[in-house]
């Protein structure tokens, strides 16, 4: 296995430094892609129509790509890396765009029940797509979640136990697959998705739950919760989503903490009026015991404005402290790793609200002591990547 890894680090130098057609070698930061509705995309030896091609990827396949692109026969073409082949593509525009490893189908945890909605979908021995399919659900199978998540292949994976047959098996989280009809509740309240409660999960937060109504503001109610290793396994840190609706709607961010048989609130925030919360959700960034969550708001108004705050404990203050990774004009998050990435539209000065051209990518990445700044750079949008003028 180490020496396949060695071998495929050497491939992919290869093709990098010594590809006549690439306009940029700019960075080996990856971005994942998919195939959504419009495949199959070919991927060519060569930045041309007429040279062989190595592999087609159908709808809900993703890929890497690295930045490297060229023109050729009046088409835009990216140089990209699925599985163990590398090269061209130039696919029509709405055919591509960005996938994040780690977003996963709404409500989807342990315990809950989702139904293939889509297309039918394989199911596998164990996580990963090159291990042995067991069946293929058709659209219509319902399935329970009874472990997981485990990020591979560039996919969250599920394991499932079909319903009511009982075979069990692995599913790739495409998220345009699958739809929770039973999700995961305790204590009559949701629990929060993409928490990872295998990892982050912890016990002993019971008492909070006659006591939580009196922690929050009048006229709220809770939109999720979930018991955390926030404080790195310490104590159970119960993270509280809550909603007012009425003239000036906003959500609300709570973490509590038991101090001395009490439930004290060791964070609160609230989002900008008429803001709701886009994405909550627990990851391992660091090379430190303390998770990271993620709290994507986004803000009122035609523009989309995603804003992206991270949380993490501080064990000098025993508080959970927040920042704001910043604020991104029609924004969308992909984790790729332990790196953090946001994009946001880039506009040619004559191109119309509703059709850039091009993306900003940011690249965050850890170091040490917080999330700095790793990468800046303006890219065409892969889901415009014939009529990009980048």
């Amino acid at each position: 296995m180490r020496r396949a890894k060695v071998l495929s680090l050497v491939f992919v130098s290869l093709a990098l430094c010594l590809s006549p057609y690439l306009a940029t070698a700019q960075t080996s930061v990856e971005m994942v892609l998919q195939v959504y509705d419009g495949g199959p995309v070919a991927l060519y030896e060569r930045p041309s129509l007429s040279s062989p091609v190595l592999y087609t990827m159908g709808n809900n396949d993703r890929f890497i790509w690295r930045a490297d692109r060229t023109e050729a026969e009046g088409r835009q073409w990216f140089f990209v890396q699925r599985d163990r082949f590398f090269g061209w593509i130039s696919p029509e525009d709405g055919v591509i765009d960005f996938a994040d490893p780690t977003a996963i189908t709404p409500l989807m945890d342990r315990s809950a029940v989702a139904t293939v909605v889509a297309n039918p979908m394989n199911l596998y021995s164990a996580p990963g797509r090159f291990n042995p399919v067991v069946a293929t659900l058709p659209v219509g199978t319902q399935v329970r979640v009874m472990d997981a998540p485990v990020v591979i292949d560039l996919y969250t994976w599920w394991k499932v136990r079909v319903l009511p047959v009982g075979t069990e098996g692995w599913l790739a989280d495409t998220v345009r697959e699958l739809q929770v009809t039973e999700p995961l509740r305790v204590y009559g309240y949701q629990v929060c998705d993409n928490f990872n409660l295998k990892e982050f999960g912890m016990t002993g937060w019971d008492s909070i739950v006659s006591v939580l109504p009196r922690l929050l503001d009048a006229g709220e109610r809770v939109e999720c919760l979930a018991s955390t290793k926030l404080d790195g396994g310490v104590s159970p840190i119960v993270v509280v989503l809550a909603r007012r609706e009425g003239d000036t709607p906003r959500d609300s961010l709570r973490t509590f903490a038991l101090r001395g048989g009490v439930w004290t609130p060791i964070f609160t925030q609230y989002t900008e009026a008429f803001a709701r919360t886009d994405r909550l959700s627990l990851h391992n960034l660091t090379d430190d015991p303390f998770p990271s969550l993620l709290w994507n708001v986004r803000l009122d108004g035609t523009g989309s404005v995603m804003q992206n705050n991270i949380l993490r404990f501080n064990p000098a203050t025993g508080l959970v402290e927040a920042r704001t990774m910043g604020e991104f004009y029609k924004g969308f998050m992909q984790i790729n790793g332990r790196q953090m990435t946001f994009f946001q539209a880039n506009y040619l000065p004559d191109e119309p609200n509703c059709c850039p051209s091009g993306v900003e990518r940011n690249v965050f990445a850890w170091n040490v002591a917080t999330f700095a700044p790793a990468l800046f750079e303006v890219l065409p949008l892969p889901f415009a990547i014939q009529s990009s003028r980048r």
